[in-house]
């Protein structure tokens, strides 16, 4: 009886663990299901999201590799490329077509800036060819709606990338555009009859370098595009040449190394796309350029992978006076080459009958020309040598109106300079993010008029828009050899000439703006030069965080802040910043932050130092040698500062050294440029108008100056820098232009300037403005920075 109990006991425990068992095995089958349909189902879900990027790379990088088809021409490999990847298209082009909405952003831009500047509402006609799936078209939208085009027709040469195009327009309603499947010499645009000359608009994203008959497709769009006020918006890779052309226009970052150069060009060639150098100079050749971006495309791999693309902006050229007052004399030679591909220097070899000028390339020699051959006549030969001596006699006298006696202009203020020599290619970024003299100063002793005619030097502009607003010259020449200061002045002139007050205000007092990039693009690129555009356009975060921590001076601004922090004094250099008592200001000075930020081993070790004097403040050491040959590093600084805390406030008028401490203005304390009011007069008035900016060295602009043209100069600190010899060269430059009775002021860093005897010298009387006696708490301006200032009058 007790092993029967004990034996139903057994059997009942064990049928209890057995059916816990069967529990315990369902439920982890049931888990072991769910985890696997979980997993089956993330892996549905990875095919779908790998199968476009998978379909791209053996489309893009394997499939070119091997056999391309039985069909030949450039439809055929087009259609056998795309066919597979039509639906992918604009999914995975985004990465690899860098540049496409930025050049959109630019053709608007200039559309917009014409539309306002001639007050014509006539709709544009846009062809954009080899425009593909209508991505363009559809971005386009944005940025210039198209139901403001008259017409617009999509060009392109693939069955495939059409049909994608076509949905979506038939998705989006869009009447005004058509869809040509032709190829991109086509004449023919339904709706506009002889269409030569009667394009607004032509763009090409990543199609020109696809053209098997690139020089005569070239010709064709320059045939197509309306002349003067046509666009032609590029965006494309590209291989550069070995050497850099001496052009202000695309030179920044356009040269590739060895490597980019011939690999990128290799590895395209396996898909038709050719990069060679000749064909983007070309371009250039037939067309007038207005804007050119160059960069890398960084795709995949940052820093390791460079593609080159750029981003390009032209118009069709025009013909100059000189050669059109030449071809008038013969109208027959116009047959010889298009008016607007010669030049100066092309036209003599036209008019003895050489077509050559007309191309780089054979293929743009079109057939109905082939048959021309230069005159050989003795009267034929005799006229065209008459022509070329007749040419030669005019060449001296004829400019262009892009032309003046000082160059080329790039834009409205910017003239043409050279960017590939040394002189400006030791320059990566503006020096100067603020200027540093007192512009109050200024303006009081040399009593700038509207018939006065300036010489300046650019720094950050500050000072010139100063000069502009309150004394309203005729004429300022600003003048840097730094490319990057007039870059910044040429930003501000752009910002006053398109923006309102409150983003001007954001960009120059708060020095920050959550969306430049665009307003770059969008707003600001039509009166930008190339070579400003370029910089601003690849510099393009430094408005993110704070623009005047930005260029050397910026470090020392960061230093500043790092110091105070260190030490626990930023509620000290707030309150010096706000304080509306000078006593206060000065305490706080004198008994808290000196003591800590400035004692004398770091002024000796740090702040005296050759390498941060340069890379900071921008003081070479010639500069450094005259304070050295008068004291020592630590008295000049400690002269410079303690003078300025018993003079005004921070708050509401030293606003360099509010600067200083806040790294940004305040309404209260800014240049009067940066007030509304006197932003409002510089626009309403366009006083800045009268800017002209020269990137050339200051013995080379005063060499391009007319005898007697100046009335007022203001060198800065800029003779500080010279050997004797140069400076005696310069001021004899400068007592030649000099008008009698016209004003050179400068200030030093010495207290007696050696070169002040080199003024008086060449016919000058000089005087000084204000001298710092060490030690004696007396500024002699707002910013005390240096020891002197002087007036030069011309006798």
């Amino acid at each position: 009886m007790v092993v029967s109990t004990s034996a139903a006991l057994y059997l009942l425990n064990t049928t209890e663990n057995f059916k816990k068992a069967q529990e315990m095995m369902v439920t982890s089958h049931l888990a072991f299901l769910g985890a696997s349909a979980a997993f089956l189902l993330l892996l549905i879900a990875s095919v779908d999201q790998i199968r476009t990027p998978l379909k791209f790379i053996y489309a893009c990088f394997l499939k070119p590799l091997g056999k391309r088809g039985a069909d030949s021409t450039q439809q055929g490999r087009l259609e056998a490329f795309y066919k597979d990847q039509a639906e992918i298209y604009d999914d995975t082009r985004s990465t690899l077509l860098r540049g496409r909405s930025s050049m959109l952003a630019l053709v608007a831009a200039q559309l917009k800036e014409q539309q306002r500047v001639s007050g014509l509402s006539k709709a544009p006609i846009w062809v954009d060819f080899g425009g593909g799936t209508g991505w363009n078209i559809e971005q386009m939208n944005m940025l210039f709606p198209i139901s403001n085009f008259e017409r617009v027709y999509l060009v392109d040469l693939c069955p495939s990338l059409c049909r994608i195009a076509r949905e979506r327009f038939q998705k989006s309603g869009w009447t005004n555009v058509v869809v040509l499947c032709v190829d991109a010499m086509t004449s023919n645009f339904p709706g506009l009859m002889e269409p030569q000359g009667k394009l607004d608009v032509i763009t090409m994203s990543y199609s020109l370098s696809m053209m098997d008959n690139y020089y005569g497709v070239v010709d064709h769009i320059h045939h197509l595009l309306k002349p003067k006020t046509g666009i032609l918006g590029v965006a494309d890779f590209y291989a550069s040449t070995k050497v850099v052309k001496p052009e202000s226009h695309g030179v920044e970052d356009y040269h590739c190394n060895w490597f980019t150069r011939n690999f990128w060009q290799i590895w395209f060639a396996f898909d038709h796309v050719h990069l060679h150098a000749s064909r983007r100079e070309y371009l250039e050749h037939r067309f007038d350029v207005k804007k050119t971006i160059n960069s890398r495309n960084h795709m995949v791999i940052p820093y390791l992978i460079q593609i080159p693309y750029y981003i390009w902006i032209g118009h069709r050229k025009e013909a100059s006076p000189i050669v059109k007052a030449a071809l008038s004399m013969s109208p027959s030679m116009t047959l010889l080459a298009d008016e607007e591909s010669m030049d100066e220097l092309t036209l003599p070899q036209v008019l003895m009958g050489d077509p050559r000028p007309r191309s780089m390339s054979t293929d743009s020699l079109s057939s109905d020309r082939s048959d021309i051959s230069a005159p050989d006549s003795p009267r034929s030969v005799g006229s065209a040598q008459t022509l070329v001596a007749a040419f030669s006699g005019t060449k001296s006298t004829i400019t262009t109106h892009k032309e003046s006696r000082f160059g080329r202009k790039l834009s409205q203020w910017r003239l043409a300079y050279d960017p590939t020599l040394p002189c400006h290619t030791q320059f990566r970024s503006y020096i100067y993010a603020f200027t540093w003299e007192d512009p109050r100063i200024d303006l009081e002793v040399l009593n700038v008029q509207k018939d006065d005619v300036m010489f300046v030097i650019t720094s950050a502009g500050d000072n010139a828009l100063e000069y502009a607003l309150k004394g309203q010259p005729s004429r300022i020449h600003c003048v840097d050899m730094n490319p990057c200061q007039n870059h910044l002045l040429e930003l501000k002139l752009a910002a006053i000439s398109h923006l309102p007050y409150s983003e001007f205000w954001q960009l120059f007092g708060e020095g920050r703006h959550e969306d430049f990039y665009h307003m770059l693009l969008d707003r600001l690129s039509p009166s930008l030069s190339s070579a400003a555009l370029q910089f601003w356009f690849k510099n393009r975060s430094i408005f993110d965080n704070c623009f005047y921590e930005t260029g050397y001076s910026g470090l020392a601004l960061r230093l500043f802040k790092w110091l105070l922090r260190l030490k626990g004094l930023s509620k000290a250099a707030e309150e010096i910043t706000t304080t509306d008592q000078v006593s206060v200001q000065e305490h706080l000075w004198e008994n808290v932050i000196k003591p800590s930020t400035l004692p004398a081993w770091l002024v000796q070790r740090v702040f005296a130092h050759p390498a941060f004097l340069w890379n900071a403040l921008g003081v070479p050491i010639n500069q450094m040698n005259m304070i050295l040959r008068e004291g020592s590093a630590v008295e000049y600084i400690y002269d410079t500062l303690d003078s300025i805390m018993n003079r005004s406030l921070f708050r509401n008028d030293q606003y360099f050294y509010n600067l200083v401490v806040n790294r940004k203005y305040t309404p209260e304390s800014c240049p009067s440029y940066l007030t509304e009011d006197g932003f409002k007069q510089l626009k309403e008035r366009r006083a800045m108008d009268a800017m002209l900016l020269h990137t050339k060295s200051i013995i080379d602009v005063l060499k391009s100056l007319e005898d007697g043209e100046l009335t007022k100069a203001v060198l800065m600190d800029h003779m500080d820098w010279f050997d004797p010899a140069d400076a005696e060269e310069e001021i004899q430059e400068v007592a030649r232009v000099m008008r009698k009775g016209g004003m050179v002021l400068w200030r030093s860093a010495g207290r007696q300037p050696w070169y002040n005897v080199l003024f008086e010298k060449h016919g000058f009387k000089v005087e000084a403005v204000g001298v710092r006696v060490p030690g004696s708490g007396v500024s002699i301006d707002r910013v005390n920075m240096y020891a002197s200032c002087y007036l030069a009058t011309k006798q």
